[in-house]
């Protein structure tokens, strides 16, 4: 159970890790579902983090482990209303013979019978009554908890559409156990008992309503961000210079997560590296006291270098899109990248680094555009603003990262000041927007720009973008 809620609460956007997962678990075997509020509260302590995840918890939770009603529903209600005033003395044997009769052989086991889950509980009461006894007797909660453990087998948690609600609903009333309910009503009808099998039907129409009900719940349950999750797939696969201006919001949102992710994966990484390999000879003679018992350990230290970055992007209006979000990108990362100097260019380059880090986001980038964006592209004067600026403190940890799509309007391309940055830094990678099948046509100068980078690709979506990164990242840890 505690599994399938995790998948919920993930459909609800809630990030839950593994070893969440594992603390949930416990707190279900600890605190059990005897008081509802305290589950919820210790599970909300454990997997929501954030407020906006602490308001789809609890929203989830009510939803997920929502309570039986005590009575049921109206129509179920006074169909069998009328058969508890008119038989009383009759009505238990008659219920017991039917109940003998369910269970001969040759008929299905009901859910909840036997078998797993059926310990304790109103799981407990479900396995002990047929579903013709749960309906004559009312028994609503019976009747949810053997709803619930028919959805189980009948595989709700794949539900994946709306369209799968009468293929589910069927399932799930055949687990609980409609067959049999089908057959005495048959033999009430064939008895004369004409009255009382009526009663029975209505009452399984009605179940049949609550059981759609409660597939339908599920599977908008586990479906509730599917729809935004499949158009950020689409979008972080799409050229960024396709994006419709609607879908920047959602960009913007999607780079956010991502930047996240590499941040959190990159940090657990360099943690890891930090503590390092174990020095067995210092290990040695720090036991020797000991008689050769390891009580101290010592590990061989690992300096890990985060990466230093210069970065230089065309904001010319052919690459601005692209630009525009790689540096939201870089600037995402500042946890695991925080020595990023970023600069932008189109006829003359300035570094934007103060810019990005004091202002909003949104409004510097802005700025950023206005100031230095719309000229006609220079590579040529671009690289030497950049190499006045930081080449003096270039050396071997120095990455430079070059995005652009090293169209030079037929004028200097700059490639021989890129040559003197190539022969300083650790790294010179080139990333260019264009497919490399048009690379070096018209005023492309990537032959002679990519003479002297280490690294060059394609790179014209936030998966292109999230894969450089990566990379960058590992390299460096």
């Amino acid at each position: 159970m505690i599994a399938d809620f995790v998948r919920i609460l993930r459909a609800a956007d809630i990030r839950v890790s593994p070893a969440e997962t594992l603390d949930a678990a416990e707190i279900f075997e600890t605190i059990g579902f005897d008081d509802r509020s305290i589950l919820k509260h210790a599970l909300g302590q454990t997997l929501a983090k954030t407020e906006m995840e602490k308001q789809a918890f609890d929203e989830a939770f009510e939803t997920y482990f929502r309570v039986p009603e005590e009575t049921p529903p109206a129509a179920l209600s006074d169909a069998m209303s009328e058969d508890d005033a008119g038989d009383e003395e009759s009505g238990e044997s008659e219920t017991q013979s039917g109940s003998d009769e369910m269970s001969g052989e040759g008929q299905p086991q009901q859910a909840g019978e036997g078998g797993e889950g059926s310990e304790g509980g109103e799981g407990g009461e479900a396995a002990n009554q047929t579903l013709t006894e749960m309906l004559q007797n009312r028994d609503m909660a019976a009747l949810q908890a053997a709803m619930q453990q028919a959805a189980s087998q009948a595989g709700i948690a794949d539900a994946k559409l709306f369209t799968q609600q009468g293929m589910f609903s069927r399932r799930i009333m055949e687990a609980m156990g409609l067959a049999d309910l089908d057959a005495r009503i048959r033999q009430m009808n064939e008895g004369g008992e004409t009255e009382r099998a009526e009663q029975l039907k209505q009452g399984r129409a009605q179940l049949f309503e609550a059981v759609q009900d409660f597939v339908e719940r599920q599977i908008a349950m586990r479906t509730k961000n599917a729809g935004r999750l499949l158009r950020e797939d689409a979008l972080s696969r799409i050229r960024l210079s396709n994006l419709d201006k609607s879908d920047m919001k959602i960009m913007r949102e999607l780079i956010r997560k991502l930047a996240k992710r590499l941040a959190s994966r990159h940090s657990r990484r360099r943690k890891k590296a930090q503590r390092g390999m174990l020095d067995i000879r210092r290990t040695m003679r720090a036991n020797v006291a000991f008689d050769g018992n390891l009580f101290n350990l010592a590990w061989r230290r690992v300096k890990v270098e985060r990466p230093k970055l210069i970065v230089l992007c065309d904001v010319s209006g052919s690459v601005a899109a692209v630009s525009r979000f790689f540096l939201m990108f870089l600037y995402s990362l500042d946890e695991v990248m925080p020595k990023t100097r970023s600069f932008v260019f189109s006829n003359r380059a300035g570094e934007i680094s103060d810019i990005l880090q004091n202002d909003d986001l949104e409004a510097a980038m802005e700025a950023a555009l206005r100031q230095y964006g719309g000229g006609s592209t220079d590579y040529g004067v671009s690289m030497m603003d950049l190499a006045a600026a930081t080449l003096d403190s270039v050396d071997k940890k120095t990455t430079v990262m070059v995005l652009g799509d090293a169209r030079s309007n037929y004028g200097d391309p700059g490639h021989l000041v890129l040559k003197e940055f190539y022969e300083r830094a650790g790294r010179v990678i080139f990333l260019n927007p264009e497919p490399e099948s048009v690379w070096d046509t018209g005023d492309s100068e990537m032959k002679k720009l990519g003479a002297f980078c280490t690294h060059k690709q394609t790179c014209n979506s936030v998966k292109h973008l999230e894969r450089v990164l990566d990379d960058l990242l590992r390299l460096s840890s």
